[in-house]
């Protein structure tokens, strides 16, 4: 699985809302004492949330999986297989956190970009000099068709 092991630049949307864009970095690599592909989140601004699982290639979806299970509360990333630069597309399904303590179930579009120098990491504000080509990377995972944020139907 060496084809997908490494550092990854990720972009998602921020929770906070806007048009602001958490970016950090997730590796993809071998486990050794677990014998599976895994990955971890560094480099958060929420680092207390920073996400640990297992990745998953099976054959049969052409898609990747990252699955994060932790006291039964799972997270689940699906993401297109790597393009000709690396780049892995799709969606991540979580809980945001709403009013007081409540959690609510979120989807968003994600991005997994091969880190190849000195990007800018955080929240990343409209404005700032990385904003545009991060979104326009991240804009990509819905405007290319790699996932789709279906919406309910018009209320009467």
């Amino acid at each position: 699985m060496q084809w997908i092991e490494g550092e990854y630049l990720t972009l998602r949307p921020a929770s906070s809302g806007g048009d602001s864009i958490y970016a950090y970095r997730t590796e993809i690599f071998w486990d050794t004492p677990q014998s599976c592909l895994a990955f971890r989140e560094s480099d958060r601004i929420d680092g207390d949330y920073a996400q640990t699982g297992s990745v998953s290639v099976p054959h049969q979806t052409g898609h990747i999986y990252l699955v994060t299970s932790r006291h039964g509360q799972y997270r689940l990333a699906i993401l297109s297989r790597p393009l000709i630069r690396g780049e892995m597309f799709g969606v991540l399904a979580t809980l945001q956190t709403g009013r007081g303590s409540q959690l609510l179930p979120v989807a968003t579009p994600l991005a997994l970009v091969p880190i190849t120098s000195d990007r800018p990491l955080g929240l990343i504000e409209p404005g700032s000099t990385s904003h545009s080509s991060y979104a326009a990377i991240l804009g990509r995972a819905v405007r290319e068709d790699f996932a789709r944020l279906l919406s309910p139907p018009a209320l009467p």
